[in-house]
């Protein structure tokens, strides 16, 4: 089987990502292929051999293909083309009407596609995945959107980037230009609690977003999520985002 047969068995399951993301999706396992069969090339195998070893390391195509099917739901796929349907109607009434209506594109590019916003983080990690995880913060609601993992060189640990935005409950309202967090795995056990530096935009559309990226938060092999702690004011929330570790198996 040749390599590209092995990436449309597994688009094939895909039913519901773009052609974009389709295409990213190939780039991403045609690499991680090619790295593979690379560093058995030079641990003495030969390029056919390498080559076959490198696919078979990989998986079964069509379970590959079910499993990265979940993370692309048909519901995805419409509330994407619904974004940017009215991400377009409404960039377009910009130009004739009043300075507000900028806070409401950037309030609902912030629910539904965040990473379409002007203000979202653009960083890039060796490993990434989509997630939607939030809670009720307050007046606000915290947003996971994305994790990314860079893998140390021992391949045993590693640091995670959280892109993370914030908004008001209310459509209208004005959110919290940052928020008080604290970040806990088994890395940091034994230490203080990593609470983070934040990057990327700041609040935009007049306070009604606010977005942020988290960096170089410490993880090991043995972490299966980053556990995000909210604390202040009386109000208490915890959730778990997980860590892409075995898309870097």
């Amino acid at each position: 089987m040749e390599r590209q047969e092995f990436c449309d068995r597994v688009l094939a399951k895909v039913c519901h990502a773009t052609p974009e993301e389709k295409a990213s999706i190939r780039a991403e396992l045609d690499a991680h292929m090619e790295d593979h069969a690379a560093a058995l090339l030079e641990a003495g195998y030969g390029e056919a051999e390498a080559a076959e070893r490198a696919m078979a390391a990989m998986g079964d195509p069509e379970e590959i293909g079910a499993e990265l099917n979940r993370d692309y739901p048909l519901g995805w796929l419409v509330l994407s083309r619904v974004s940017l349907i009215v991400t377009v109607m409404l960039c377009a009434t910009l130009l004739f009407s009043w300075p507000i209506l900028g806070n409401v594109l950037y309030s609902l590019q912030t629910r539904i596609a965040p990473e379409s916003s002007p203000f979202a983080p653009r960083d890039q990690y060796g490993y990434e995945r989509k997630v939607d995880i939030r809670t009720e913060v307050g007046d606000d609601i915290l947003r996971i959107y994305k994790v990314g993992l860079d893998v140390s060189t021992d391949g045993e640990t590693g640091v995670v980037g959280l892109f993370t935005c914030n908004y008001n409950k209310k459509f209208f309202g004005y959110t919290a230009n940052s928020l008080d967090l604290r970040f806990e795995t088994l890395a940091t056990a034994e230490d203080a609690p990593f609470f983070g530096s934040g990057g990327g935009g700041g609040g935009g559309g007049g306070g009604g977003v606010n977005y942020m990226l988290v960096k170089e938060i410490p993880v090991t092999r043995a972490d299966d999520a980053v556990t995000v702690i909210y604390e202040r004011y009386g109000d208490y929330a915890q959730i778990e985002a997980p860590v892409p570790w075995e898309d870097a198996a």
